[in-house]
């Protein structure tokens, strides 16, 4: 076989791989084809004429499952699905995302009504499914100069959802983390400005709309500015009806303008809204006097998880009755209501009584129907059960269909996009890019030993760095030790990589350890290699004892390896502060526009990888890993590896 044949075959091995993945909806410009509306009303009325009152009921709701419920709880979903005929459910996370979609699958068999199929996924089914790849989170994004790749990972997102049969996520964040004292939806915000939050939700939205998923804007009218979490209580936005028309409400009016499916309420106490305070999942001065009325929103709304405490517990309401107020409110779909049954009876005894009339219950059941045919649930010949024999394809980087490089190299991309260099002294030559001339440069990686031997083998690419990997359990002796080894090191780039994204454990960081280490810092030139949040910096004292500050976001291995190609200057530095953190402000940052040496695009030992393995073969990396992971007290708790 010649090399145009050789070329042909791959060719059509990956597209015949690829065809696997897109549904027939699908077209030529990879965007999800969404039927007529002739077509849709038809498959409504099909299905709506056959309904009784009580399966209408059960219609708008989405229920809630993991596949480690127990067999009572398993038995009670299963008498919705089957019996009842509820709309739709909601996988919630588990360890297993095999035994989740068997689960669904089960569910899906029975019932005699297609479902809608909904997941919370901001950064894709990862967010439910460790086992599954991520893509980045929104804060993250939120450092992009631009909002051109933006549109391209909700696309990705939305593909991926729908190859596992799931129709609606309850994306993106509109939240904007205005203050920095109080952020609880954290990083699952885009920016701490309105404008970015707004401009960055769009093509997020858009590029879930293409791949065919429905999107839900939350969680209205606005959780950023709060600290409470909604799930174990009730938040207070304690400001007046203007701020929150100029600021929480600026990106929901851009996304309503743009035709954004859903809105999702949150559970929030708003007093200039609702005088009551009354949680605003369930105010009618919110839902409809607000988000219908004054904001045009004519689209579906939903609630946030009815059993959370921020209205199972707070709005003093039985939980069969917090459905009912939720529909008074002018909510169209309830999300994961508990006593599911009775709740069902209470709206049907409503109905009855006159509190609620029958228009309103089938405009509500319509608005349903008509999003799962939009999404081609009532296609004839749709296939709604995901195949499990393939489900490695989704958490297995060895397989590598086209959908997993795709995916890889888009995380890959915005890793290298969003590193911020938040500050950088390279007067003395200590600075980014690291300078060997004349230099004797070391690498500590601190904690998560994986990520520091593969900063140390990319290090070594660009010039000799002497590398120290601290376990997991390492602590300030662990430190000095180390320390004591690079004496007499010109330059030490110090990796914090066993940090932790949530401020109420202070980030992850030890107080004694973080005062040693910055300590150190003024000592000997030090950059510093943060996987982690930028809010972080804020809680180290003296961090400009350090010549230049690098934040990684998050630690993963895609934003390890953009990180140390920003240090070395295989990459440029674009990424911008997207929150205010010490004394920097949203949008400051050291831009680096030029690359000075080899850019890198496959992580080290992987066959594409274009230098093949590290210095350190397989066989003695592994050793040296089993050995760090487990503390072994044969030789010490650290190790150290001149590359």
């Amino acid at each position: 076989m010649n090399l145009s044949q050789n070329h042909f075959k791959s060719a059509l091995i990956a597209v015949l791989l690829f065809s696997l993945f897109v549904p027939a909806s699908l077209c030529a410009n990879n965007k999800y084809q969404y039927p007529s509306q002739e077509k849709i009303d038809k498959q409504v009325d099909s299905v709506f004429r056959k309904l009784s009152t009580r399966e209408k009921i059960a219609q708008i709701m989405v229920i809630n499952f993991t596949s480690a419920d127990s067999k009572e709880k398993q038995a009670i979903q299963n008498r919705l699905v089957k019996k009842e005929k509820v709309g739709g459910v909601i996988p919630l996370g588990e360890k297993s995302f095999v035994s989740a979609m068997k689960r669904l699958n089960q569910l899906n068999k029975m019932a005699k009504i297609p479902m809608l199929v909904t997941i919370d996924g901001e950064w894709g089914v990862s967010m439910r499914y460790m086992e599954v790849p991520a893509f980045p989170r929104f804060l993250q994004m939120g450092a992009l100069s631009n909002d051109s790749l933006i549109y391209e990972v909700g696309r990705l997102i939305g593909k991926e959802c729908r190859s596992l049969k799931m129709q609606v996520n309850y994306s993106p964040v509109l939240d904007i983390n205005n203050n920095p004292e109080r952020h609880i939806v954290n990083t699952r915000c885009f920016a701490e400005e309105k404008e970015v939050v707004a401009k960055y939700s769009i093509p997020m939205m858009r590029g879930l709309r293409d791949a065919g998923v429905a999107g839900s804007a939350k969680h209205f009218p606005g959780h950023g500015d709060t600290d409470v979490d909604s799930h174990l209580a009730l938040p207070l936005l304690p400001y007046t009806k203007e701020r929150l028309d100029s600021l929480e409400l600026y990106p929901y009016k851009h996304l309503i303008a743009d035709g954004v499916d859903m809105v999702m309420v949150g559970h929030l106490s708003i007093p200039s809204l609702d005088p009551t305070g009354t949680p605003s999942s369930i105010s009618k001065p919110i839902v409809t006097g607000l988000l219908r009325e004054e904001l045009g929103f004519d689209g579906i709304i939903c609630t946030d998880a009815l059993d959370m405490f921020g209205v199972s517990k707070e709005s003093g309401l039985a939980k069969k009755d917090i459905p009912l107020a939720a529909y008074k409110a002018g909510v169209d779909i309830l999300l994961m209501p508990e006593d599911v049954e009775e709740s069902i009876t209470v709206i049907e005894n409503a109905l009855k009584n006159g509190e609620i009339t029958k228009e309103s219950l089938d405009m509500r059941v319509k608005k349903m129907l008509t999003l799962k045919a939009r999404l081609g649930v009532f296609d004839k010949g749709y296939n709604p059960y995901v195949d499990i024999d393939r489900l490695n394809e989704y958490t297995d980087l060895k397989v590598m269909t086209p959908q997993m490089e795709e995916k890889l190299d888009l995380i890959n991309k915005v890793s290298k996009e969003t590193m911020i260099v938040l500050f950088n002294d390279n007067s003395a030559g200590y600075g980014i890019p690291v300078s060997f001339e004349g230099k004797k440069v070391a690498y500590v990686g601190f904690k998560q030993p994986h990520l520091g031997y593969e900063f140390g083998v990319l290090a070594n690419r660009y010039g000799k760095v002497d590398t120290i990997l601290l376990d997991d359990k390492a602590s300030v002796a662990e430190l000095k030790e180390a320390r004591e080894k690079v004496r007499n090191h010109d330059l030490v780039i110090f990796g914090f990589n066993g940090v932790d994204l949530r401020p109420y454990i202070n980030y992850g960081m030890v107080a004694e350890e973080i005062d040693f280490i910055t300590k150190w810092a003024a000592e000997q030139p030090m950059i510093a290699v943060y996987l982690g949040s930028p809010y972080a910096i804020s809680n180290v004292p003296n961090y400009q004892n350090f010549t230049a500050w690098v934040i990684g976001h998050i630690n993963t291995q895609s934003n390890n390896f953009a990180a140390a190609q920003v240090v070395f200057g295989g990459v440029p530095a674009k990424g911008v502060l997207p929150v205010s953190a010490a004394t920097y402000k949203p949008g400051e940052s050291v831009i680096i526009p030029d690359r000075y040496r080899e850019e890198y695009f496959h992580y080290v030992g992987t066959k594409a990888d274009s230098l093949g393995l590290a210095p350190m073969d397989l066989k003695e990396k592994k050793r040296c890993f089993d050995f760090v992971a487990t503390s072994c007290r044969t030789c010490g708790r650290w190790q150290t590896k001149t590359i």
